[in-house]
């Protein structure tokens, strides 16, 4: 039964929540203000965020500035994040949603406590696992490689992935399963025809969690790749003004190429938001 909150304590939960968000919005809308104000007048805008003079020179500008001053293309670098991106969320969902289909659909031996052991996985600082990773990577001849951090991320992002598919295919009704093998249906097939098309809100979730931790990794890309051109987007925008450039980048040029490097991050959830809050009402992140 729901309780009816006091005016004072409907106050301070608005008041916290607004404060909240101007917290978190805060830092964004400054990148995008200074990205969008004219080159020469920077520092110059209406109530901190409104610029004065609206303009699309610093796009422009940095464009040009990963290709005079970071020896990469922007071409190249986005190249290189999709790539690895998309190939290592499409592994990651094949292999977690028949491995969740297995431990939510059958029952065998010791299966909470391999599932309870893919899941410690998420409580392990991957960190502290870096040096013999790299170690190991460089044994098989595949550090330098795309290779190396599509395995390293679908291997770290397994656990999450698993938690959010088996929470969902729990909730799906099992007599459609029994109705599905009445008719004749295999277990692939009723995989396939009834678990994955209800499951567009999990798969949602699942796809922008790895997405924002793919797109963003900075720690492994740095360290296992050191050819400028494989570099995904972190690393090559870490590189702004930490030795990798020649000269002094303007603030107007910098932020817009950080704005540039987050628009397919928006594209993403705005396209997705729909079945992403779906698969949270819906109980993918329940438990």
């Amino acid at each position: 039964m729901k309780k009816n909150l006091t005016i004072p304590q409907l106050i301070i939960t608005r008041a916290s929540i607004v404060i909240g968000i101007i917290i978190i919005i805060f830092p964004i809308l400054a990148i995008f203000s200074i990205a969008f104000r004219r080159p020469d007048s920077i520092y110059q805008a209406y109530l901190f965020f409104i610029p004065k003079h609206f303009s699309l020179q610093n796009f422009i500008l940095a464009k040009d500035l990963f290709g005079e001053y970071l020896g990469l293309s922007m071409a190249r670098m986005f190249f290189n994040s999709i790539l690895v991106t998309v190939i290592s969320i499409a592994i990651a969902l094949v292999i977690t949603a028949l491995s969740s289909f297995s431990f939510s659909n059958y029952m065998f031996k010791g299966r909470e406590f391999l599932f309870i052991l893919l899941i410690s996985g998420m409580m392990i600082p991957y960190q502290i696992v870096i040096i013999p990773l790299y170690l190991q990577l460089n044994k098989m001849q595949l550090l330098n490689s795309y290779f190396a951090l599509i395995f390293t991320y679908v291997t770290f992002n397994i656990p999450i992935a698993i938690l959010i598919f088996r929470r969902f295919f729990e909730e799906i009704p099992k007599e459609l399963r029994d109705a599905a093998r009445i008719d004749g249906a295999s277990d692939i097939r009723y995989f396939l025809r009834i678990v994955i098309p209800l499951s567009k809100p999990a798969i949602a979730t699942v796809i922008i969690f790895l997405f924002l931790n793919f797109w963003n990794e900075f720690l492994f890309a740095r360290i296992f790749i050191r050819d400028y051109e494989l570099q995904t987007i972190p690393v090559v925008i870490s590189r702004i003004g930490l030795g990798g450039t020649r000269a002094l980048i303007p603030w107007g040029t910098y932020t817009a190429a950080i704005v540039i490097v987050i628009v397919p991050i928006m594209i993403v959830f705005f396209a997705l938001q729909k079945w992403f809050i779906r698969g949270i009402t819906m109980g993918a992140l329940k438990g």
